[in-house]
């Protein structure tokens, strides 16, 4: 029986593939993503994911994980599967930053962050656009 970190690294690989193809086939899951980490980011006054992740606090950390368990099983209820896509990415990004003695998820989550960060400007560039169309 595989050991919860292990059983986290498996989850991990598939959310950062899954986040990696989406960057190029999946627009509107990048933008789910990117509204999503916007408004915790904008809430806490971070400029960006991956500050905000090497800023929050445990006690934070902790309360911002249980939200995304609740949300998640909301969505999940309700078939909202996009929806607990951008949740479980967010998730996972905040797990992933206790694993960093793993070398692959450390290196991940590099990756990730990086791609939720480039997920943020793609729903703030929609959000900035002129949406008259003359």
């Amino acid at each position: 029986m595989p050991t919860k970190e292990e059983d986290f690294k498996q989850r991990f690989a598939g959310v950062l593939l899954d986040m990696r193809s989406a960057a190029t086939d999946d627009p509107e899951g990048m933008w789910l993503v990117g509204s999503l980490a916007a408004r915790i980011i904008d809430e806490a006054k971070q400029p960006s994911w991956t500050v905000f992740k090497e800023r929050i606090s445990r006690t934070n950390w902790s309360a911002l994980l249980t939200t995304f368990q609740n949300q998640g099983n909301a969505l999940a209820k309700q078939g909202a599967q996009r929806q607990v896509f951008a949740v479980q990415v967010l998730a996972a990004s905040m797990v992933a930053k206790t694993q960093t003695k793993d070398p692959d998820i450390a290196s991940g989550d590099k990756i990730l962050s990086d791609i939720i960060d480039d997920a943020i400007t793609v729903f703030r560039d929609t959000q900035a656009a002129d949406p008259i169309i003359s």
